[in-house]
């Protein structure tokens, strides 16, 4: 049964206001990484805000959010209002904003948006559980943001491999079709975690991932029993059709997994039969320190872009913001192996920033056109501070030679205790402009909904009120 849009007329935005800068499509450069960024109020008081994601859809890159509510079956979106598609909500009505219903969506399981770009249409997926399926919707739209079609499918019959989702999947979309990363658990005392990898087969009758036969397959990447637990599955398939997961185990910390075919001296650990992919650990900490369980991965265009962030609890400092940097050898963590037995570390892992506070997981990851890993992230500088918007990025991405990494004030809380960032969402367009939305927390009062953009100049027509 067909799922339709149910328009939001409740939900308060605020205009993505146009800049007189121009910005081109071409890599970006030392002048778009150094724009200055505004910070507008997106929703005045909301309560529960959950699984929030942003992206820029579709041709002319407009800039979107969803989100779902804590009891809510609604997958709530907004898009910046187009010529074609007049806005219906926020100041002077200049977003468009509208939502996903399923009444069989267990809330809090909704994944970060997907997009794929056909010639005049592109589409939008999720995936969530349903509390036997993890399902998958898409709304498909024309580029000037004219609704096309919309529709669900169940992809995972969450029976089949324990039973209990855990965390949220992670969803891509290559070739029209949906992949899916999700860790799932059986119950009991001692449950089994297996992190399952959906992908496209076009075999009607392989029943791997559903009874009845199924045009995916779901293989096991890795399992493990209690308390050796999995968390937080982050799957990216980069432009070269590179395909990587990231995720948490608890006594080994952050792991990656890739497709391996095994040759002499570099052997595959993990996938079907053992043999097929290969798990690698990326970083342990020390005996003093845990690492958090919250793993962020993300992809550029080719296969040496790739960006790890991750959280690191030591008893000897703070808690701190992680990033791996995959540097194909010479670094100084992810050890693994290449053509010959030839071992080394072929990632770089740095400490950006010492948190101040107990909340550790807002943080979001983006690659930007010419490979540099972007962070967005809540930051307090004391104890006794607010927590603000940063981001972070390499120094080379603004011509600096320095190793290091610079980091950059976004949004600031406006009086004590109020807390700025939290669950931050960062995309970057294909310009390499930032769009990030997160929640300002205020005490006694409801969630108030941020955006933090870049200014630019959209190529689309607005609706000018």
């Amino acid at each position: 049964m067909k799922k339709h849009f149910r328009m939001l007329f409740t939900l308060v935005l605020t205009l993505l206001v146009a800049s007189t800068i121009s910005v081109s499509a071409a890599s970006p450069n030392q002048s778009v990484a150094e724009m200055p960024w505004t910070s507008q109020r997106f929703l005045d008081g909301e309560d529960g805000i959950l699984n929030m994601s942003t992206a820029f859809v579709g041709k002319y890159q407009v800039p979107m959010i969803s989100y779902n509510l804590t009891g809510s079956h609604h997958i709530y979106q907004a898009h910046k209002a187009t010529s074609a598609v007049p806005g219906n909500c926020g100041p002077n009505n200049a977003w468009y904003c509208n939502s996903w219903q399923d009444s069989s969506l267990v809330p809090g399981s909704v994944s970060p948006m997907a997009t794929m770009q056909y010639i005049d249409t592109h589409t939008i997926r999720w995936a969530y559980s349903t509390g036997t399926y993890i399902r998958g919707a898409y709304i498909e739209l024309m580029n000037d943001m004219t609704p096309v079609t919309d529709d669900f499918t169940d992809f995972i019959q969450l029976s089949k491999f324990g039973g209990i989702l855990v965390d949220i999947p992670s969803l891509q979309v290559i070739g029209g079709h949906f992949r899916i990363a999700a860790i799932i658990r059986s119950g009991g005392d001692f449950p089994v975690y297996k992190l399952v990898y959906m992908y496209y087969i076009g075999n009607v009758n392989n029943d791997s991932c559903k009874t009845g036969g199924f045009a995916y397959q779901c293989d096991v990447i890795e399992e493990s029993t209690s308390p050796y637990v999995l968390r937080s599955p982050s799957l990216q398939v980069a432009d070269d059709a590179t395909v990587g997961i990231a995720y948490y185990k608890y006594g080994t910390g952050i792991k990656y997994a890739y497709p391996h075919e095994p040759v002499f001296g570099w052997p595959s650990n993990c996938g079907p039969g053992g043999d097929t992919w290969r798990c690698i650990s990326i970083y342990e900490g020390t005996g003093t320190g845990t690492v958090g369980t919250t793993v962020k991965l993300a992809m550029g265009e080719v296969s040496g872009e790739r960006g790890i962030a991750y959280t690191y609890d030591d008893t000897m400092i703070p808690v701190t913001l992680m990033h791996a940097d995959y540097v194909g050898g010479g670094g100084n963590c992810g050890w693994d192996y290449a053509y010959g037995g030839i071992g080394t570390y072929r990632w770089q892992c740095d400490q950006l920033v010492y948190y101040y506070y107990q909340n550790t997981q807002s943080f979001s990851l983006d690659i930007d056109p010419a490979g540099y890993s972007v962070i967005a992230y809540d930051y307090a500088p004391d104890d006794l501070s607010n927590r603000d918007l940063y981001i972070a990025y390499p120094n080379a991405r603004v011509g600096d030679p320095d190793p290091g990494w610079t980091a950059q004030k976004i949004d600031g809380a406006p009086v004590y205790d109020v807390q700025t960032g939290a669950l931050a969402a960062l995309s970057l367009s294909d310009s390499g402009l930032g769009f990030i939305s997160y929640l300002q927390e205020e005490p006694y009062e409801l969630d108030d909904l941020k955006i933090a953009f870049q200014q630019f100049r959209s190529l689309l027509p607005m609706v000018k009120k």
